[in-house]
């Protein structure tokens, strides 16, 4: 774990590119070594697969993975995410939806603290995947909601008629 209080996208994106064979998340000022085990990216091309179907056929947005966003100076990288089409470096606009999903090397309350701090800054729906345990459902101005294996993630009037059943999410 390292420690670097004051970086701009561009140096977090050029300390990334000297490590090509890790992957990196950016809370609170920290800089996270996330280790991607297989069942974690299983769950993400999961996601990203369904959520990119979705996005690309009912919305002008698209699906990410894993790609820097700039929030009101704060450096985010959602797991997955749907966002404007852009060839930037990074993005500067917020997700319309996000999912992250816990690994071993992130808490499970610096995660929903960064839950919080997405719908703070305009995303209006994010998913928070706690493997083998629950998802957990932010919007803004509402309470969290809970998920389990049994459940089907419903995107609401954020991604209508999206729905995706937990069972292959939350085995």
């Amino acid at each position: 774990m390292f420690i670097q209080l004051d970086m701009t996208p561009e140096e977090f994106l050029a300390f990334a590119d000297q490590h090509p064979d890790k992957r990196f998340d950016f809370i609170d000022g920290e800089i996270v070594e996330i280790w991607p085990t297989p069942a974690r990216g299983r769950k993400q091309a999961l996601l990203a697969t369904a959520l990119g179907n979705y996005a690309e056929r009912n919305l002008t947005q698209i699906a990410y993975l894993n790609v820097l966003h700039v929030l009101d100076g704060e450096m985010y990288l959602p797991d997955v995410c749907i966002n404007v089409d852009s060839d930037a470096d990074y993005l500067t606009t917020p997700p319309l939806f996000l999912v992250e999903i816990r690994s071993d090397s992130q808490t499970r309350e610096s995660q929903r603290r960064k839950m919080r701090a997405y719908i703070k800054h305009d995303v209006k729906m994010g998913v928070l995947v706690l493997p083998s345990e629950a998802v957990e459902v932010y919007r803004p101005d509402q309470d969290v909601l809970v998920l389990s294996a049994d459940d089907t993630l419903d995107g609401g009037d954020v991604l209508p008629g999206f729905k995706l059943p937990l069972d292959r999410i939350l085995p």
